[in-house]
């Protein structure tokens, strides 16, 4: 398609992440020690040379907006390539927080209307895969489709915790249930949508109008569907993970350890490593006295303890006789002498032992 505006969903927090979203939304929670969740999405959009993005933030996003400064980690600088944080305002009349996800793309509209695009790629920044939008934009213009969504399968017994959809032969989405207690598909939306930006812009007014809970996934999309609106599946079969809850964030980080881990060299993600501060991160010390195995040590840290299938943020110190095993240690905490960290994850700037 010959111009396609991106819109990244990234202001909400997660309470099943209790305090790790306490002062930031998910999206800018770390990830394999040196990116944040939204790099994932940011990367793909850059990748699929997707040229103007505009990112819905809007809880505390202080440290979500240190992380994107002005997109030029993710090469949106230039006279033809912009990425806009776009957080609630009052203008002509007061305007809420966002309501949701529908409400939110509303409130931008004039962003959206501004570049004129034929399609606009809506994604979530909660989520961590990497997918080339390309083939999935390609078939959204040659099914002449009004919406695509992005689906994966999954096991019937989790098909409950998501959006689902049933295709026909031709990937026309039948039927689509959000987060049903016994869902008819097992095609789980990823919160990729791919909508034609006329359909979009009348469907956001609408829902202004008659909308209740002022979201994309509970009342836009099923009263599409219903209405039989041309709405559209493109499934992925690639690594994607959601990381909403404790367990889940652990586990999600915990994968890139094993041995299919994620190919992060194929994957090419893009970060902004040393926000709001010149120069580059040191690299990795180890003193002595370290061991490490089976873990991801990043750049600026100091280790000089054991360190056991675990992932250490850049700024992160082991002093010696510590012990850090199965653990996910955030930006610059420092485990103490003879402290021991087992199956924990530490936030940023967290002091173990004594100081």
């Amino acid at each position: 398609m010959k111009k396609v505006v991106g819109m990244v969903l990234a202001g909400g927090r997660v309470d099943e992440l209790s305090v790790l979203t306490a002062k930031r939304p998910k999206s800018a929670l770390p990830m394999w020690g040196v990116y944040r969740i939204i790099d994932f999405a940011l990367s793909n959009l850059m990748h699929a040379g997707i040229e103007v993005v505009g990112v819905l933030s809007q809880y505390r996003p202080h440290s979500l907006n240190t992380h994107l400064v002005n997109g030029e980690p993710w090469d949106y600088v230039g006279r033809a390539r912009a990425l806009r944080v776009l957080s609630p305002f009052k203008g002509a009349e007061d305007s809420d927080w966002y309501k949701g996800t529908a409400d939110a793309l509303y409130q931008n509209l004039g962003f959206i209307e501004r570049y004129a695009p034929e399609a606009v790629l809506v994604a979530s920044a909660d989520h961590v895969y990497a997918m080339d939008y390309r083939p999935m934009l390609k078939q959204h213009a040659a099914t002449g489709a009004d919406l695509t969504i992005a689906l994966k399968r999954v096991p019937r017994e989790q098909a409950h915790l998501y959006g689902t959809a049933v295709l026909d032969e031709s990937n026309r989405v039948t039927v689509y249930e959000e987060k049903a207690r016994q869902p008819t598909g097992d095609l789980a939306s990823l919160t990729v949508y791919v909508f034609n930006t006329r359909c979009l812009v009348e469907r956001l007014k609408q829902n202004a109008l008659e909308g209740k809970a002022f979201q994309i996934y509970s009342e836009i999309i099923p009263r599409m569907v219903e209405e039989r609106a041309r709405v559209f599946g493109w499934v992925f079969d690639g690594y994607w993970q959601y990381a909403r809850t404790l367990d889940t964030y652990y586990a999600t980080n915990m994968d890139i350890l094993r041995a299919d881990a994620p190919d992060l060299i194929a994957w090419r993600v893009r970060t902004n490593l040393v926000p709001a501060t010149p120069g580059d991160p040191a690299p990795a010390l180890f003193g002595p006295t370290a061991k490490a195995s089976d873990s991801l040590v990043c750049c600026d840290t100091v280790t000089d303890g054991m360190v056991e299938r675990s992932i250490l943020s850049p700024g992160v110190v082991v002093e010696r006789g510590a012990v850090v095993r199965d653990s996910v240690i955030m930006h610059r905490c420092r485990i103490g002498a003879r402290a021991v960290v087992d199956r924990a994850i530490l936030d940023k700037d967290v002091c173990v032992g004594e100081e």
